[in-house]
């Protein structure tokens, strides 16, 4: 195998991104099954997709202020960014394509998941790249930080093979040692949205979105319908503020629980273990 590009060393990103860790996985795993013609439509001929899960601060998502916990989502989510683009334009430089995929915004408003579905499953990408395992949330719960992640990646037709990593055995059902004998984000679930490795997406929509497009369209709809006095009143209620905002940042989470009650995120520490 040639020589990896200079960033694209564990070690390196190791150093320079001690709150990430990533892994490899073919494009051709069964896990992916379900999104492959999207991967090649991205781009064609990838064989390989690189998966980057970025730490959440714990002492944001424990916060009981939102801001700072949307904060920290948004810089969360950009540090999976950019670390994706950094190893893109190392593996150009070594003269081979990749693309980072979005994770987070923008993403497909027309398509069937109508901004609910990336591209992607990183979740179970995350899995298929050997970074943890599927817990009871739904979420993938990483061997470095539990489930307190935000997920990233890229697609390349860089040689990557030699740096596929092992995956913790055929159960996609979580890890038997932290999620096996706990329902602790079940029970902590504000929606009552989670089931045994089952998420009723309907439900935690409306609450993880709350100001999110469903909110947005009803404002509308509220807003057509009522007369003069009313649309007074809609134009400067806190809803609009609040939609307002949201499109200014870009982050419209309005819930963690699932990933701050989990005990696998609590014992482990944000010292960036390799995987």
């Amino acid at each position: 195998m040639e020589i990896l590009p200079a960033l694209f060393q564990k070690e390196k990103i190791g150093r320079m991104f001690p709150d990430v860790v990533f892994g490899v996985c073919s494009t051709k795993d069964p896990l992916l099954e379900n999104c492959r013609d999207n991967m090649e439509k991205i781009l064609p001929g990838a064989a390989y997709l690189v998966v980057i899960a970025a730490a959440h601060s714990p002492a944001a998502l424990n916060s009981g202020n939102i801001q700072v916990k949307q904060y920290d989502t948004l810089y969360t989510y950009q540090r999976a960014g950019d670390l994706s683009h950094l190893l893109c334009r190392e593996i150009a430089a070594a003269g081979h394509a990749a693309v980072a995929v979005p994770a987070f915004l923008p993403i497909d408003m027309l398509g069937e998941g109508k901004g609910m579905r990336g591209e992607i499953c990183w979740r179970r990408a995350g899995v298929a790249a050997g970074l943890g395992r599927i817990g009871k949330s739904g979420l993938l719960v990483t061997k470095a930080f539990g489930p307190a992640v935000r997920l990233g990646g890229l697609l390349t037709t860089y040689p990557c093979k030699d740096l596929i990593s092992k995956k913790e055995g055929e159960d996609q059902n979580g890890d038997a040692n932290s999620c096996e004998n706990c329902a602790v984000c079940l029970e902590s679930c504000p929606a009552g949205a989670l089931g045994e490795f089952k998420i009723d997406k309907k439900k935690c929509g409306d609450y993880i979105f709350a100001y999110g497009l469903r909110r947005f369209s009803r404002f509308l709809e509220e807003l057509f319908a009522a007369d003069e006095q009313k649309r007074r009143e809609i134009l400067r209620s806190p809803a609009l503020r609040e939609l307002w905002q949201n499109f200014m940042t870009g982050c419209y989470y309005y819930c963690w629980e699932c990933q701050a009650s989990c005990p696998g995120g609590k014992r482990r520490g944000q010292t960036g273990q390799g995987t």
